[in-house]
């Protein structure tokens, strides 16, 4: 009789030993999923940051938006480059028609390759 009681006791003993580590193993899981969401909050709030600095109209911010939620952050991240290299070619097309006209690539490559024949 006191066997089947120490038996029960250490049944029951192993179970909530059992019990407990799944709880510690599902409280570290937890905090783990908290910290990717931290950072992923971060991410976009980051991701959103930039984009009120890149774009320059409401309509270009709004797009960014959209790609964010729609397609995610890659999605935006490609939407902001493509954003930065219009703005750059936009202003390089204003500073070279103001300092001199721009040359073809042909022209360029043309007297690339006159000058290394010398």
């Amino acid at each position: 009789m006191t066997l089947t009681l120490n038996n029960r006791s250490q049944n029951k003993e192993s179970s909530l030993t059992q019990a407990l580590q799944q709880i510690q193993q599902l409280n570290s899981k937890i905090q783990e999923l908290e910290q990717q969401h931290q950072d992923y909050v971060q991410k976009q709030q980051n991701l959103i940051a930039a984009s009120a600095e890149i774009c320059i109209s409401p309509i270009q911010e709004v797009q960014a938006l959209r790609i964010l939620i729609y397609r995610g952050e890659t999605g935006c991240r490609q939407y902001l480059r493509s954003v930065l290299v219009k703005q750059s070619q936009a202003s390089k097309m204003t500073t070279g028609q103001i300092e001199k006209p721009a040359l073809s690539k042909r022209a360029k490559n043309q007297g690339f390759l006159q000058n290394s024949k010398k």
